[in-house]
């Protein structure tokens, strides 16, 4: 039997885990698994937080990376509350992305194939161009590793 989060919402255990996408490595390739984090908060104001859509872009996403090298880490809030259906991608080595103003309905598959870009493209930078839509429209932030520090401060080529 799944049990509870701090939420009061039941948990499958497989959905506990990191959505983590690993590819060949490369030097210039993330040095770690990309990481998808979903905020199951995300609510416009006066939404109960069982009904809350980023609890359902979380199962969403959860289940368009069945099948795949990847699972959903689900967090209680990311601080975008004004662009609710909140994401980030992350890994070791790469760039972390955050987007917002997802659709759950429609969205998910977008952010898995996202995942999987960021693993394969150098320093886990995917050119706006090369992103799947919900990608463009809905960047928040694009944060640079810890350890790029180019002498312009341009991004990978």
């Amino acid at each position: 039997m799944p049990g509870l989060d701090r939420q009061g919402w039941h948990l499958a255990p497989w959905r506990r885990e990191y959505c983590i996408v690993t590819t060949t490595p490369s030097p210039d390739r993330p040095a770690g698994p990309v990481i998808v984090t979903v905020c199951t908060s995300c609510r416009a104001p006066g939404t109960e937080l069982a009904e809350a859509p980023g609890r359902k872009l979380f199962e969403a996403v959860a289940s368009a990376a069945e099948g795949t090298d990847c699972r959903v880490r689900p967090t209680q809030c990311l601080s975008v509350c004004k662009r609710i259906c909140s994401i980030s991608l992350s890994a070791a080595g790469g760039y972390t992305f955050v987007f917002g103003d997802l659709d759950p309905d429609r969205d998910a598959g977008d952010v898995v194939a996202m995942a999987r870009a960021c693993a394969e493209a150098p320093h886990g930078f995917v050119p706006w161009r090369d992103r799947p839509e919900a990608m463009r429209r809905g960047i928040i932030a694009r944060v640079p590793p810890p350890d790029w520090s180019p002498e312009d401060g341009s991004a990978p080529a």
